[in-house]
């Protein structure tokens, strides 16, 4: 009987280690998309300076919806999702803006 009580709180200390490893290997394996993130704010922001809602519409709702979308995969820390949005936020605000600055080109209305 010694031998029994003795292995009970060997057992729990493997498993609660085991679950503490795994639950830090569980965030370490997901990393947060700082870089995705500031890229995307950085080309929204550009584009909503060169008036892309006005020239490029259809791009810039595109932009701003999956910025939006992925704004909200990060609030609930799905951060694969919100990668992925933030990506797509940044080509279509790219998209948004150099359409807009041709637009304005075209019409006269200053350099590219």
């Amino acid at each position: 009987m010694r031998t029994q009580k003795t292995v009970e709180p060997i057992l729990f200390r493997w498993a609660t280690s085991l679950l503490f490893l795994s639950v830090l290997g569980g965030c370490i394996l997901a990393p947060t998309p700082y870089d995705e993130y500031s890229l995307a704010r950085a080309a929204m922001t550009a584009a909503r300076e060169a008036d892309s809602a006005q020239y490029a519409p259809g791009l810039w709702t595109k932009a701003d919806e999956a910025y939006r979308t992925a704004q909200k995969a990060w609030d609930s820390s799905e951060f694969d999702v919100a990668q992925k949005y933030f990506k797509l936020s940044t080509e279509y605000a790219e998209r948004a803006e150099n359409v807009t600055r041709l637009k304005k080109f075209q019409t006269g209305g200053g350099v590219p």
